[in-house]
């Protein structure tokens, strides 16, 4: 598969060498921008918690347990995305006096990387609907109900 997507570049860029590295590492700072995008939203999470997870926690053991775990798996998403996503590998290190074959590398990289993204994510939307669940939990218990 990987063949094949190096010749689709190699198509795009007219055999350009330095055009095809550019769409390829235009496709890393994707992944980068959408990591960074999900570091903002986990330190929403984490702001918040602080301001509120006290009164989240006192609501009740399940509502307790939920803000701890989701927390958790936030953090868990955070470190995954900057250890997987994040950490540093510069693409000229793949360049060969092959070009099929140093679009193959970072290609490879790419791929890899954006697993660590997708695995990130999961963790991420994990974390947070046991975050959701748990102020859920905390309005129902503290919201008087009207007569009507």
């Amino acid at each position: 598969m990987a063949v094949e997507e190096v010749k689709r570049i190699l198509s795009l860029a007219k055999g350009d060498p330095a055009r095809a590295f550019d769409i390829v590492e235009r496709q890393f700072s994707v992944l980068v921008l959408r990591t960074q995008v999900m570091l903002s939203l986990s330190g929403i999470v984490i702001t918040v918690t602080g301001f509120s997870g006290r009164t989240i926690a006192q609501t009740s053991v399940v509502a307790r347990s939920l803000v701890a775990a989701g927390i958790i798996i936030v953090l868990a998403a955070a470190a995954t995305a900057i250890g997987g996503v994040l950490r540093l590998r510069w693409l000229t290190q793949e360049v060969t006096d092959d070009l099929e074959v140093t679009l193959a590398r970072m290609l490879e990289l790419r791929d890899r990387k954006g697993r660590f993204l997708g695995a990130a994510l999961t963790l991420f939307v994990i974390g947070f609907a046991c975050y959701c669940f748990a102020i859920a939990l905390m309005l129902m218990a503290t919201a008087p109900l009207s007569a009507s």
